[in-house]
């Protein structure tokens, strides 16, 4: 994903290209990918709100455990997109004033999901907003970095936490598995950049190489497809890896190789899993990501507009309001009715299914209506002054026929 690589063509007028509807089915397919993200992240998170006490079967626990930290790292890698193409006209032109504009509405929004994520933190402990908050204040300053420097930050990024997690312990007390209630610059620092379920360094990988993505013509199918082929070998290359290693016996063997090994030290650093977030999730994180973004692309555009396809499409556009909505009302509704001390698995997965499907619903119900969201709307007025080619998709009522 180097500058040689990268095809991005500078923004054209409708009457050059006619891509009105190719803009729209582009933006739908994102949409979509941003709806599948939030179902993933309202399983992860319920899975942690409400414990699971009762063993389920193991291909059930395998395939649940596959989008811890996939869902996440796939909202946040379709925000780094979105930040390339809003700003694509600024950074063709290289109008300092335009740029400036832009970083100054990434500013704005970053300052925004500050403030929504602090509160939000303090009731909801697995919250993602303030870090995205951080997240796109970095992206404001990078903004019109070329791929190549792109590509060295989010490796940097990716290969530091390793460190960190190794020598932080050790020489200044500071625990990965532990937890703080305080509010201190000292323990803001260790929650963003250490102890957060998104640490900055290495999450902000999943934002600069979309950032990268972003600036491809991913309009063009053969450009998709390999983004598609990359992304799963870059998956299954990361995930085997580490199994292999962990449950193969490598890793016992390089004990018996070398006895001074720390045999669970060792293993977080060849896990593919989210927590701690080492080298081989982040790959897994983006292939999975990159292969989602692509599939997502080509059915918005093969079906765009199409009625059964529209409800998806809303709800995505409605994401950051759904996400307050599931960490609130869906977990004060399980309170309401008598929430008990556990469940089972298949109690989670379903109760997070049966939100899902009602915010589906209600997102269709208000896109009727409103241009935007609730929160997306306030977030808008205060902070946007973007003027994006990318204009919203018809209401519902305009969809297509199936």
């Amino acid at each position: 994903m180097s500058d040689q690589i990268t095809v991005e063509t500078p923004p054209q007028s409708p009457s050059e290209t006619d891509p009105e509807n190719r803009i729209a089915s582009r933006i739908q397919g994102f949409d979509i990918a941003r709806a599948l993200a939030i179902f993933g992240m309202i399983t992860v998170n319920y899975r942690a709100t409400f414990p699971i006490s009762e063993e389920s079967p193991a291909w059930f626990e395998w395939a649940a455990n596959q989008v811890n930290g996939r869902a996440a790292a796939l909202f946040v890698f379709l925000a780094g997109i979105g930040i390339s193409l809003l700003s694509r006209k600024a950074r063709f032109s290289g109008d300092k004033a335009d740029i400036r504009a832009d970083r100054v509405a990434l500013l704005r929004r970053s300052a925004f999901l500050l403030v929504i994520g602090f509160w939000f933190r303090q009731y909801w402990e697995y919250d993602i907003l303030h870090f995205y908050g951080v997240y796109l204040l970095i992206a404001a300053a990078i903004l019109t970095v070329p791929n190549r420097g792109l590509l060295i930050f989010a490796f940097v990024a990716t290969i530091v936490f390793p460190f960190m997690f190794y020598i932080l312990p050790e020489h200044f007390g500071i625990d990965f598995w532990g937890t703080t209630s305080e509010f201190n610059p000292r323990a803001i620092l260790i929650d963003y950049f250490f102890q957060g379920y998104h640490p900055v360094l290495p999450w902000i990988a999943f934002m600069i190489i979309g950032m990268i993505i972003g600036r491809l013509d991913l309009t063009d199918k053969a450009i998709r497809r390999r983004l598609l082929i990359g992304g799963v070998v870059l998956a299954l290359t990361a995930e085997t890896i580490g199994y292999i290693f962990l449950n193969m016996g490598v890793l016992k063997l390089w004990e018996d190789i070398f006895p001074s090994t720390d045999l669970e030290q060792a293993s977080y650093l060849l896990d593919s899993s989210a927590f701690p977030p080492m080298p081989l999730f982040i790959a897994a994180g983006l292939g999975w990501g990159m292969a989602i973004v692509s599939l997502c692309l080509s059915l918005g555009e093969r079906f765009a507009g199409r009625a059964w396809i529209m409800p998806l499409v809303h709800t995505g556009q409605l994401a950051l309001t759904i996400y307050i909505v599931h960490g609130t009302i869906g977990v004060w509704v399980v309170e309401w009715v008598g929430h008990k001390p556990s469940q089972t698995l298949t109690w989670v997965i379903a109760y997070s299914a049966l939100l899902y499907a009602v915010l589906i619903v209600l997102a269709t119900l208000w896109r009727r209506r409103y241009e935007r969201g609730p929160v997306e709307a306030i977030m808008r007025r205060l902070t946007d002054s973007w003027k994006s080619e990318i204009n919203p998709v018809p209401p519902a009522d305009a969809a297509k026929p199936v």
